[in-house]
């Protein structure tokens, strides 16, 4: 038996915080990873896709969104799709499940809203059963897997679990209340639990994994990061050569954005340049690129201006993605800074002034004002200067 395990497609999600643009590429990236899915199954050649939940991201889904998803399965007509509720798109009467299962479905896409023991394949006369365990609130107390250990199947069957949860005891990650043992696939009996809710890829043990989402979705770096790749853009291909032997478990990339998240303190203005460099190196297709920056320290003025021009405009256009913010990057004018405002004069006085109120921490909101202020006050006198 050979399938591809991925969850927490979240289809649909916002991305409230990107300009819409922006927003519209994202949100079109998770409905295509639908279609890579397919792809790395039919390439592998897996019979089967299970998704642990987390298909879409929230009950309220148009019409358009929910069949859309729905028409890539269809399209993969030898691959079998095996989808489940998790905790954003969990199981209610009269909710989004019940809209799908209106629907026309295609032969090759099977709902999995109750728990129990579904025989989903027949490999050279070994039966595979499926044992999901679907959320039917958004968050529950009890281990929906539990039932798995009493479920009958044939003597000789593959067993495969599929949860959505977080796995007691493992790790300090706890983005949610609904809590799978992490025993469960041994006490079970299971060949492989596929396990969804947390967006980055891990290996709980030999026959339990989580796929983490095949497509990012936030700037949420792994534990003990040495690089500024974000969670998620893969899956896992899981292939079991037996009901009793360790399945070989597989990575394999899907995600058509790569998230960044970049943390840099700049001390002088010359660091700017490192910046870019550095930004720049990413990827070698910058389109692919989400970033968020975050820099601390201060520049001159015209420093953030060579910040603006450099970093925020031309990199910034040549990503997908960026987003920034700019409250822990301060200004340290110099007094070349106010020269080229103004030597004297009513302007150089309004300049000092704004300066020694930046500078003055003491009251943060006045502060930012007045580098704001300052920054606008340099910018105007360098387009005067042009126009002139």
């Amino acid at each position: 038996m050979k399938f591809i395990h991925s969850s927490d497609l979240q289809i649909g999600k916002a991305f409230g915080y990107f300009e819409p643009e922006i927003a519209s590429a994202l949100q079109d990236a998770r409905q295509t990873v639908v279609r890579t899915l397919g792809e790395a199954a039919v390439q592998s050649g897996a019979t089967a896709v299970l998704i642990a939940g987390d298909i879409y991201e929230k009950q309220q889904m148009s019409q358009q969104t929910l069949a859309r998803a729905i028409e890539n399965m269809r399209s993969f007509k030898r691959v079998q799709w095996h989808l489940m509720p998790g905790n954003h798109d969990h199981f209610r009467e009269n909710g989004l499940w019940d809209r799908l299962a209106r629907m026309q479905l295609p032969s090759n896409v099977t709902l999995h809203t109750q728990p129990g023991a579904v025989q989903i394949a027949d490999d050279g006369g070994v039966p595979v059963f499926l044992l999901p365990a679907p959320l039917r609130f958004t968050s529950s107390v009890d281990d929906l897997g539990a039932y798995m250990d009493q479920a009958a199947t044939p003597e000789g069957a593959i067993r495969i679990g599929m949860a959505h949860g977080s796995i007691q005891g493992f790790g300090s990650e706890s983005e949610a209340s609904n809590y799978v043992s992490p025993s469960r696939a041994n006490d079970a009996g299971l060949s492989y639990l596929a396990m969804g809710d947390w967006h980055r890829q891990m290996k709980v043990n030999d026959r339990c994994w989580y796929s983490g989402t095949p497509e990012p979705d936030q700037f949420k770096l792994p534990p003990n990061a040495v690089t500024s790749l974000c969670n998620g853009g893969s899956a896992l291909l899981v292939e079991i050569n037996g009901p009793k032997m360790v399945p070989t478990v597989s990575p394999i990339p899907t995600g058509r954005y790569h998230w960044h998240r970049v943390e840099r303190t700049l001390t002088e203005d010359t660091q700017i340049d490192l910046l870019e460099s550095e930004l720049r190196a990413l990827d070698s297709d910058l389109s692919r690129v989400v970033v968020d920056l975050r820099v601390m320290g201060a520049v001159s003025l015209s420093g953030r201006k060579a910040f603006e021009e450099r970093i925020l405009q031309s990199f910034g256009a040549a990503v997908r993605g960026l987003r920034f913010d700019e409250a822990g990057l301060a200004l340290n004018p110099t007094d070349q800074d106010l020269d080229e405002i103004d030597h004297a004069g009513f302007v150089r006085v309004a300049a000092d002034r704004l300066k020694a109120v930046a500078a003055d921490m003491s009251n943060q909101g006045q502060a930012g004002l007045a580098a704001l202020a300052l920054k606008r006050l340099y910018l105007e006198h360098l387009r005067q200067g042009t126009r002139s």
